[in-house]
């Protein structure tokens, strides 16, 4: 039975429209019988996720390796199902719509933990937990005691921040699916005042890479944007959605 390797990843920094229009023109060249995701291409940066065998998986990573600046965090997990139907490369005008209500991406600004030093921070009972994904997919599954911002979308996040009211003396702890919505989270945040931010690197994925089933404290599935729908625990696709 064939098993996909399904590599989710991103990278944020300026790429110029004919760089773009360049590596989609050679993206679009692959067609590896087995390979398949969606990578978006935009003036801020990548964002992808892709599913293939190993040997195929291989050699995309190793492409974005050489033509970044910057090597992304793959973070992996697997599949007895194509996780989506054909291979799709795309421009748009930001790796994560925001609207632009959240100004530029500044990663170097945010304080990046990881797994390890995460479980360490949920420990402070000061620290206030926020969960920077939308309510659907919240819904599936959550850290203890986040906050859900109770978004249908990533550029309503704003909206929550004005009127909650964060405390600015205590840390705030954000977390998302692979990382990149993090990226653009935390450094708003930072722009407003807050000064003790922290963001999980490589999200829930990577978390689960490192902590899977009851080693962590992550409760629930976490939803995709792909077939599977949602990865339980052990990052295998949902029985459940």
């Amino acid at each position: 039975m064939m098993v996909y390797t399904v590599s989710a990843f991103y990278a944020l920094e300026p790429f110029s429209a004919e760089q773009r229009q360049s590596w989609r023109e050679e993206l679009l060249t692959w067609n590896e019988p087995h390979l398949s995701g969606l990578v978006i291409l935009a003036p801020d940066g990548v964002n992808a996720t892709v599913g293939a065998d190993e040997k195929t998986l291989a050699r995309v990573e190793d492409w974005f390796r050489q033509h970044l600046s910057r090597s992304p965090h793959f973070k992996h997990s697997y599949s007895a199902v194509r996780p989506f139907r054909r291979w799709k490369v795309y421009l748009r005008k930001e790796t994560v719509t925001t609207g632009g209500r959240l100004g530029s991406s500044h990663p170097e600004t945010g304080t990046h933990v990881d797994a390890q030093q995460w479980n360490a921070l949920l420990q402070d009972p000061g620290a206030v937990v926020i969960d920077v994904r939308n309510d659907y997919e919240i819904s599936m599954g959550r850290f203890p005691n986040a906050i859900d911002p109770g978004t249908r979308s990533f550029s309503d996040f704003a909206d929550f921040v004005s009127p909650a009211q964060l405390p600015r003396d205590q840390k705030i702890l954000t977390y998302c699916t692979g990382g990149i919505r993090c990226e653009k989270a935390v450094p708003y945040l930072r722009s407003l005042g807050y000064e003790q931010v922290y963001q999980l690197q490589g999200g829930i994925l990577q978390y689960l890479e490192r902590f899977p089933g009851k080693t962590g404290t992550f409760e629930g599935e976490c939803f995709v944007f792909d077939d599977r729908v949602a990865l339980d625990d052990q990052l295998q696709p949902s029985l459940t959605y």
